[in-house]
């Protein structure tokens, strides 16, 4: 199972340290290209997306990524509690939608709530499972 993380450096940082303290094998994206490029090279292995969004154009990148994004769960974190920001937040259909000034060990737990899960459903479709 792979986790990858994105956030510009100096966002979320709070967040950041949560998640890859507590899943340290996350693979952390600070550039919009390096995430693609890195979703364009797939493993077959199910992803679990941390997008740790800081600002609105973020947001909009995101949204156009889209169809990348689809066979991945995510935990998407908006730069804040707008009720604009939190539609557009909505159609990229998270997991699990927070905000910059959540605590990240509680972002951190959900997370692993989320593994927990997408190992249990993975065990159940195996053969033999």
């Amino acid at each position: 199972m792979q986790i990858l993380l994105f956030a510009r450096d100096g966002v979320g940082d709070h967040i950041r340290n949560a998640v890859t303290r507590t899943v340290p094998e996350t693979e952390v994206f600070s550039a919009m290209d390096d995430l693609v490029s890195r979703f364009r090279c797939p493993s077959g292995e199910p992803v679990v997306a941390v997008l740790i969004v800081g600002s609105l154009n973020e947001l909009a990148a995101l949204r156009q990524m889209k169809g990348i994004l689809h066979d991945c769960r995510t935990v998407l974190v908006l730069p804040d509690r707008e009720a604009e920001t939190v539609a557009a937040g909505h159609r990229l259909h998270p997991r699990f939608l927070g905000c910059l000034d959540d605590d990240g060990e509680e972002i951190a737990a959900v997370l692993c709530k989320m593994l927990a899960q997408q190992k249990k459903d993975l065990a159940e479709h195996r053969p033999g499972g």
